[in-house]
């Protein structure tokens, strides 16, 4: 893959490619002030990651989230490839013509494995089958249905009694609500990061060891079967061979 280029859109440092930092050596772009860059690299890239934080994705005073979502859509009108994971896929989402809806509950946050569609057993999410995940998330992705929808190629590939979209795909793009990518030897990072959120869940020092032992217990595994994940989408895309 020496030749295949990836851009990565971090909204907040430690949420970064993790595992997935080995298969797409990615170029990071930070968003913020001054995003989007001038010049043509997040259009022209094989691959366009985006990647999670903590905001909602239609949180009008973060302008820059309209402009990924802007720039999402002409990436996805050029048949280019779009990965999006957490944050990520809710401007994937958004930029399919679906909605962003607030949860019903308290934030769904720690290891789980997620239910996989007909379709989802037959993507490349099938080397996550049974397999608990990285949930941190709030806000709950609706998917677009109607003809554009169709032509998109948009269908849901996972569940969880949580949320009923917990991963979906189009033509050219996969979404993510979950977190594959996350990498296990860096969890404390996540949980300075998001202390405010622990916080508002009640989370002590016991909850805290417990969320660190299934770190390791199910991250011990996932890094395998998250890179087969992106490199199987890959291919299946024609992107890599």
């Amino acid at each position: 893959m020496s030749a295949f280029t990836t851009v990565a859109l971090r909204h907040v440092a430690f949420e970064d490619a993790g595992l997935w930092d080995d298969v797409l050596h990615p170029t990071y772009v930070d968003v913020g002030a001054g995003f989007p860059p001038a010049g043509p690299e997040l259009l022209d890239a094989d691959l366009l990651l985006v990647l999670g934080g903590p905001v909602n994705a239609t949180d009008p005073r973060f302008p820059c989230l309209a402009d990924e979502v802007d720039l999402i859509r002409s990436r996805l009108a050029t048949g280019r490839p779009v990965l999006g994971v957490c944050l990520g896929a809710q401007l994937l989402a958004l930029a399919l013509d679906g909605e962003v809806l607030p949860g019903t509950g308290p934030m769904q946050v720690g290891w789980s494995p997620v239910e996989l569609t007909p379709a989802g057993a037959e993507s490349p999410l099938r080397s996550l089958a049974g397999h608990p995940v990285l949930h941190w998330h709030g806000d709950s992705i609706s998917l677009p249905v109607g003809e554009k929808a169709a032509a998109d190629g948009v269908e849901r590939l996972a569940s969880d009694d949580y949320s009923t979209v917990q991963a979906f795909r189009s033509r050219y793009a996969l979404g993510l609500q979950f977190h594959a990518e996350v990498d296990p030897a860096r969890i404390e990072q996540w949980f300075l990061g998001h202390v405010g959120e622990l916080d508002a869940l009640g989370y002590g020092p016991e909850d805290l060891d417990q969320f660190r032992e299934e770190t390791v217990r199910y991250g011990s595994e996932l890094s395998g079967l998250s890179q087969d994940l992106v490199l199987d989408w890959l291919r299946e895309l024609g992107e890599i061979g």
